[in-house]
């Protein structure tokens, strides 16, 4: 949904044109989570379906009322002026309304769904790897909730954060349920290696992995962070496998990968319906498994 200020709608020195150009110039310049952009006048008056000169003519007009502003780039055919809504503090206040749409992906509350699921992922991981407790990325994520910071680099945001519990007095290391617990399980582990035996099946070069157990883990990260059943996984893996998977096969050359862009490949798999799926009773999917 695209806000006009009011203002702006009840400003009497503006022409029909000009009237055109301004929803124009705010649908286009102004996208949720991303800085206000610059427009050429070629892509505005495209859009008018009007003549380029007048079209350049309204826009100078708009910039003499302070309503846009002029700026240059540098292109391979020579400087190119654009137009784009001065800034919040030069517009009447209403105009905060479009805006206050921008967002810093940067910030902690505003990441998105998917990244950070990946993080999640990444910190259970390094968790395992360093026989640390996995409630310390539930402490990092309610303290950087509560404080909504601004970061470049998250991953290397929760490895400071883990090294600060570890140098700390708190009980960073996980007790030995905990570890046994953090371990892939037997279906899990089956299941990497049903992966790895459908690589080795199609690609005479494969080298299998040396430690199946972190191929295990990545599964459980899957399941654990993603919610995806080992039959869902299955069904993604058998997608990949399968004629209509064979062009997005080289992206998948390990466990991490799978995990990585399973969403992708599930949401491509057309043997789920109402967001699940059943074996018949009395059929164990590794019996399946097995056989194949």
């Amino acid at each position: 949904m695209i806000g006009i200020p009011a203002s702006l709608i009840d400003r009497n020195d503006l022409n029909l044109l000009e009237r055109a150009l301004l929803p124009l110039i705010i649908r286009h310049s102004l996208i949720w989570g991303e800085k206000p952009k610059a427009l050429s006048a070629s892509f505005l008056a495209e859009l008018l379906r009007h003549s380029p000169r007048e079209v350049v003519e309204a826009l100078d007009a708009l910039v003499v009322k302070k309503i846009v502003k002029t700026t240059r780039e540098k292109t391979a055919n020579g400087v190119m002026i654009l137009y784009v809504l001065e800034p919040i503090s030069a517009l009447p206040s209403a105009t905060t309304l479009v805006s206050s749409q921008y967002t810093d992906s940067n910030y902690y509350l505003n990441l998105s769904n998917d990244f950070f699921q990946e993080l999640h992922a990444y910190a259970l991981e390094v968790c395992d790897r360093e026989g640390l407790r996995r409630e310390l990325f539930e402490d990092f994520n309610l303290y950087q909730r509560g404080q909504n910071r601004r970061s470049f680099d998250w991953f290397a945001e929760f490895e400071r954060w883990i090294r600060r519990e570890v140098s700390s007095n708190a009980p960073a290391i996980a007790n030995p349920t905990q570890v046994e617990e953090a371990k892939p399980s037997t279906q899990e582990f089956e299941m990497a290696q049903y992966f790895i035996r459908r690589l080795s099946s199609i690609d005479p070069q494969f080298e299998e992995p040396f430690d199946v157990m972190s191929w295990a883990g990545q599964i459980k990260l899957l399941s654990e962070t993603g919610g995806y059943s080992l039959l869902e996984i299955k069904a993604g893996i058998d997608w990949l496998f399968s004629s209509k998977g064979d062009w997005f096969r080289p992206n998948v050359p390990d466990a991490y990968h799978l995990r990585k862009h399973f969403k992708r490949l599930i949401s491509n798999t057309r043997s789920f319906r109402d967001g699940e799926t059943k074996l018949p009773d009395g059929i164990n999917i590794f019996d399946i498994i097995g056989r194949e």
